[in-house]
């Protein structure tokens, strides 16, 4: 075997060792994930995705191999209109790979591997790409752990945002960029296109927060530009790039774009701001900390969901490291992704602990402000929207960026959370920690102290992110009573379930794989028109014209839950019991399916994960 052999032979093997490595730390950081492999899912009941996800991954094999439809269109859902499945995440990297375990072990199964297998993916595709940039294996490794188990992905997996989960295309996109204005080779284009499809396939966040990734990386990697990008050779590598994702992308792409108009927009800029970062979110320390998390939670409301954005202190000390002794342009590069996507995530204006930030002026500068925001985001914006509802007199918010993109960028308006771009930012400190780390390596005097100090490192991250067991807890799968008794009632019917703030979620959608009826109600990021202008009827029950409208759409029981109603309760039944259009049919007490939690009891908003209903059913005469 000659030299360059054996060190391939030695290279494979240690990637070899990573990927176990990396199956093994997942496996830990995850608990109890896999005990629960095919009986739990991690995370609430609500609020929160994971039942909706765990929908969709049953419901594209019974589309495609028992009901033989396009998992595109769920006629049974937001009856009678019936739901364009594209108006929510179809996560096809993930729901189309799936298919097998689902076919073979059932949705619980492939829905848990389905994420576990994210972090597996998303450490290894890091440490391949700090291999390629730096040559140092235990650099990668490092890199590996800071970004596939970083707190943003923690928190993603206990809401359930299977397609947010999709982060392992990120760092393989940016290994073949480089390689293609480094080398540009075709082949090097179509693998930087094949990444980036499927990390637009798993989530349409990811379609934009990659492209601007990609993009800016390219822009400040390729300099001098008249040695790379316009190189012949590199002309013909975008080229490639753009075709292969014209054709990857373009079946999806384009009906999406289409039917994203019928979805609803918001009208006040208050709501779409809400959903920005605070500074502070990145670097509040780990509330999910089994330690200290629980202190740190009753200090600071976070949201648990959307920003938890902490970088960590030892990636972040690293990363310093390597910015203060940059000597190329590609940790010149990641500084530049680091900063830009965190200014994005702080979103549409600046906010301090969760609200946004207020500046006093006088009077007149106030009103000459308020103005010219008008007429930004209404008559110069792609996507109007009001922008009184921030207004607040004698004071003046702070625009930033992201608002600019929301009004003139097209598609851009189809996201609200904006702290999700802040995931580029944890990929970047991520690398500069390798970087860093490689760094140290080269100051260490004596070989023998490197692989200690490397691997001490790693354990201080592991130790800064760790979240285990669990911290948001999970739920236990299995069908609710008042499903398998409509599972047995004969014929075709639909069913409503109230109030719509219970029925509005993944797990009323998830109990059509039970019952098996029609609903009214749904899950997902756009509501159908349909139903958006029939809500304030629905939501009048059981007045006249409600009941006209169940009528109409073939409506048999509405499955009231006593327990969300809450106050409102014991006068609706009265409202109920006279009512001569209404006949009370059964009665169900819901099961608790959820445990383990030890944060959310402590956060506002998060009452709905603990309710355990009782359900009345009532027939529609």
């Amino acid at each position: 075997m000659s030299t360059v052999q054996r060190g391939r032979s030695l290279s494979q093997a240690g990637n070899v060792v990573v990927l176990i490595t990396f199956v093994a730390l997942s496996a830990l950081m995850t608990f109890p994930l896999v005990q629960g492999l095919g009986t739990h899912i991690l995370g609430a009941p609500a609020p929160g995705d994971n039942f909706e996800y765990l929908y969709k991954v049953y419901w594209f094999k019974q589309a495609l191999f028992d009901l033989q439809v396009s998992p595109f269109f769920n006629a049974s859902t937001f009856y009678p209109s019936g739901y364009n499945v594209t108006l929510s995440e179809t996560t096809l990297s993930n729901t189309i790979p799936a298919l097998p375990l689902t076919l073979l072990w059932g949705e619980v199964v492939a829905y848990n591997v389905a994420m576990w297998v994210t972090f597996v993916l998303s450490g290894f595709g890091m440490y391949l790409l700090i291999v390629h940039l730096t040559r140092n294996q235990l650099a990668g490794v490092f890199s590996g752990i800071a970004f596939a188990l970083c707190p943003y992905r923690m928190a993603h997996l206990g809401a359930g945002h299977l397609p947010l989960m999709g982060t392992q295309w990120l760092p393989l996109l940016i290994l073949y960029l480089d390689r293609m204005v480094t080398r540009g080779q075709k082949r090097d284009a179509v693998m930087a296109a094949l990444f980036y499809s499927l990390g637009a396939l798993s989530a349409w966040y990811y379609a934009y927060m990659f492209a601007l990734a990609g993009l800016l990386y390219v822009l400040i990697r390729a300099r001098p530009w008249g040695q790379y990008l316009w190189q012949p050779h590199f002309a013909k590598s975008a080229l490639t790039f753009a075709v292969v994702c014209l054709l990857v992308l373009g079946p999806f792409a384009l009906p999406m774009t289409q039917v994203w108009n019928e979805g609803e927009r918001p009208q006040s800029l208050r709501y779409v701001d809400h959903f920005s970062a605070s500074v502070l979110d990145l670097f509040y320390p780990n509330v999910m900390h089994p330690l200290w998390g629980v202190w740190l939670a009753e200090r600071y409301s976070q949201n648990i969901n959307e920003n938890m954005l902490f970088v960590g202190f030892v990636p972040l000390a690293l990363a310093v490291v390597a910015w203060i002794r940059r000597q190329d342009r590609t940790s010149t590069a990641f500084g530049g992704l680091s900063f830009v996507f965190a200014v994005l995530a702080l979103g549409t204006t600046l906010h301090w602990a969760g609200s946004p930030v207020y500046v006093p002026v006088p009077p007149s500068v106030e009103r000459v402000f308020t103005a010219a925001m008008s007429v930004l985001s209404t008559r110069l914006a792609m996507y109007p929207i009001s922008s009184y509802s921030l207004r607040v007199a004698g004071m003046v918010y702070l625009p930033l960026p992201t608002l600019f993109l929301y009004l003139c960028l097209p598609f851009f308006s189809a996201m609200r959370v904006w702290g999700r771009f802040g995931l580029v930012t944890l990929f970047g400190v991520a690398v500069l920690g390798g970087y860093g780390l490689h760094t140290l390596q080269k100051s260490v005097s004596l070989p023998r102290r490197w692989a200690p100090l490397a691997l001490a490192l790693c354990g201080l991250v592991i130790l800064e992110f760790a979240p285990v067991p669990y911290a948001l807890g999970a739920c236990r799968v299995e069908p609710r009573a008042v499903d398998e008794w409509l599972a047995g009632q004969p014929d075709d019917f639909a069913i409503l379930e109230l109030p719509l703030s219970k029925a509005l979620n993944g797990r009323t959608l998830y109990a059509m794989r039970t019952h098996n009826k029609k609903i009214v109600s749904g899950y997902g990021t756009f509501f159908p028109r349909t139903f958006i202008d029939n809500r304030p009827v629905l939501e009048a029950f059981p007045n006249a014209a409600s009941l006209a409208l169940l009528r109409d759409w073939d409506v048999r029981y509405v499955l009231l839950g006593a327990t969300s109603y809450g106050e409102q309760w014991p006068q609706l039944q009265d409202t109920l019991s006279t009512s001569p259009d209404l006949r009370h049919v059964r009665t169900f007490d819901d099961q608790p399916i959820y445990e383990g939690d030890r944060l959310l009891r402590l956060l506002p908003g998060t009452e709905q994960a603990f309710v355990v209903d009782r359900i009345y059913v009532y027939e529609v005469l």
